[in-house]
């Protein structure tokens, strides 16, 4: 998880996201899988939706800093 938390931490920040529940939602979410997927069409660590993806310009999901970041902001916008 090192490179992961290290973007998590920083990130969070950026965004006044407590990195404490972007934590919890990738545990729930992937379980820490950068691979992970749902049958939804949800992937990466934080199970972003292909329309999620796109409106955060993440060409590639499944890596673990666009996903990390596309994530937070996202959960931003929805807290």
């Amino acid at each position: 998880m090192g490179r992961s938390s290290d973007i998590i931490d920083r990130v969070a920040a950026e965004q006044n996201v407590p990195a404490k529940l972007v934590r919890a939602v990738i545990q729930v979410e992937s379980a820490y899988n950068v691979r992970a997927g749902s049958p939804k069409g949800a992937m990466g660590l934080m199970q972003l939706m292909p329309a999620t993806a796109r409106q955060y310009a993440v060409a590639d999901p499944y890596d673990p800093a666009s996903n990390i970041e596309a994530g937070i902001k996202h959960l931003k916008s929805l807290l």
